[in-house]
């Protein structure tokens, strides 16, 4: 039996996707290094890829009580 994909994706796209994945894990990394600023900068060039990554990247405050 064959499986339709209503989507497809090219292999352009899905090079596109794996380099916004890969810039989400370095902004992590960053930040986990505590080197916020270099993060801010990896995160502007990722806002301004035409194909979003398919995670997210949420600054949480350190901060605890």
């Amino acid at each position: 039996m064959e499986m339709r994909h209503d989507k497809q994706i090219s292999p352009a796209d899905s090079a596109d996707q794996r380099i916004s994945n890969e810039l989400v894990k370095l902004i992590r990394k960053l930040r986990w290094m505590g080197l916020e600023k270099e993060a801010e900068q990896v995160q502007s060039q990722l806002s301004l890829r035409d194909v979003p990554a398919s995670d997210s990247v949420v600054a949480a405050s350190r901060e605890t009580d």
